[in-house]
């Protein structure tokens, strides 16, 4: 008698999907603390748009260090939508959440599309991870102002966010194919 293959429900391919995602976010926010780490700070967020840390480091000039780009959404859809101001710790407490939101986003997007295609890992895990830092500091958001990407960015820096979102891409489509495979 031929074997069936498990039906999973939108509902559980999305929970396995945010679960990835949220993986990826571990792995990726993991790596980009330890390059923080080896990699010399920038001396203004000119510098460095694509920098996600909380590292706070100020520079010779005694200048306040960037913010990342999830603060900097925060703040504007505080004050373009609430029109308030948030406190500093507000700010970097919404700038997590909207990072972690984000990655679980993706992985509940990417678990629809690998449900359906059923693509290797590696291939889908790159193209994730580009279309995730094309949609986020990449271009989107930049085009609808929540967030100043200068154009005088570094290339290194550049390299290390599109590298940080590949291991984002990689580490949440393994993840979906060893979720899918354990039913």
């Amino acid at each position: 008698m031929p074997r069936f293959a498990a039906y999973e429900s939108p509902f559980e391919v999305t929970l396995k999907g945010v679960a990835a995602g949220l993986v990826g976010t571990l792995v990726m926010t993991s790596a980009l603390q330890a390059a923080a780490r080896v990699l010399p700070a920038p001396s203004s967020i000119e510098d460095d748009p694509d920098d996600y840390s909380d590292v706070a480091s100020l520079n010779a000039l005694d200048q306040a260090p960037p913010v990342p780009p999830t603060e900097q959404v925060a703040e504007r859809l505080a004050t373009r939508f609430f029109r308030t101001e948030l406190s500093l710790q507000n700010r970097q407490l919404l700038g997590a959440g909207i990072h972690w939101a984000y990655g679980a986003i993706w992985g509940a997007l990417s678990a629809q599309i690998h449900l359906t295609l059923r693509p290797p890992a590696v291939p889908y895990g790159i193209a994730l991870g580009l279309a995730v830092w094309m949609v986020g500091p990449g271009r989107i958001v930049p085009a609808l102002g929540l967030y100043e990407r200068p154009a005088s960015a570094g290339i290194l820096r550049r390299l290390l966010a599109i590298s940080l979102h590949i291991i984002f891409g990689l580490s949440t489509a393994v993840t979906l194919e060893r979720l899918s495979a354990s039913r």
